[in-house]
């Protein structure tokens, strides 16, 4: 693995980012983004449900049969997804990268160092919910860019993402990476909305058959590709939601 470039308060920033990249990057929003991240990822309670539930349904049956593997989530957020890898795979490494700061402090907050975390929602009439913490010692955050990942080729069993793909400067540069730091016969699984931010990725990207070329020219094999998948994010209490109609593909090295 690559060493970092610094650490800031326990978070290993193994891409420099700069002011000018953090003040540009939406997710690094407190109020905005890591509030809102911390409600629909830590506090099912609000809703009921965990609202991302389907993508973890979508993934756990592709999921090691072995005990011991290195687990990568990429786009980890404020760490659900890995965190709940962590719990399954106690005797595993695992690894949460992020291109936000803001993002990864909470998740190192509220799943390495166990701290309560306070969730404002006095905007939304609900006051102040505070969620309790754990510690997990097989998990780590820090701060990446997909596109260029700082582990060794060949070095991870199971890398998973969620609405990442189609967030990308470079979607094919990530798959590259991601296919890279595969073991051979090591899984990827995926779910996205395919909701691109540039033009020029609808066009070499969707539909989604056109991706499905680019990942076996990759050389990845398809597992599974399933393109009629529903998440409902909800926006607020009054049951308004956003529903994404998402892409989930799992691929192996071959």
């Amino acid at each position: 693995m690559q060493p970092y470039t610094y650490n800031r308060n326990g978070i290993p920033f193994f891409h420099a980012k700069t002011e000018l990249e953090s003040q540009q990057d939406i997710y690094e929003r407190y109020q905005e983004m890591v509030v809102r991240q911390s409600a629909l990822h830590t506090a099912d309670q609000l809703w009921g449900r965990y609202p991302f539930q389907p993508v973890l349904d979508f993934a756990k049956k592709h999921y090691p049969k072995e005990t011991e593997n290195n687990i990568l989530e990429i786009g980890c957020g404020v760490g659900r997804w890995i965190a709940t890898l962590a719990k399954q795979y106690p005797k595993s490494t695992c690894w949460g990268i992020d291109y936000s700061y803001q993002m990864l402090k909470r998740a190192n907050e509220f799943y390495v160092e166990g701290q309560e975390i306070s969730i404002d929602l006095n905007d939304k009439g609900l006051g102040q919910l505070t969620q309790k913490g754990e510690k997990l010692s097989n998990l780590k955050f820090g701060l990446v860019k997909a596109e260029k990942l700082p582990f060794d080729k060949n070095s991870q069993d199971l890398i998973v993402n969620s609405f990442l793909i189609d967030r990308l400067d470079n979607p094919k540069e990530g798959l590259e990476e991601m296919y890279r730091v595969l073991k051979p016969s090591g899984k990827l699984i995926v779910m996205t909305p395919l909701n691109f931010k540039q033009a020029v990725h609808w066009e070499k990207y969707h539909p989604p058959s056109q991706l499905s070329i680019l990942l076996k020219e990759l050389g990845f094999e398809i597992l599974e590709w399933e393109e009629d998948l529903v998440v409902e994010e909800p926006l607020d209490f009054s049951g308004n939601f956003i529903r994404w109609g998402c892409l989930g593909f799992v691929v192996k090295k071959k």
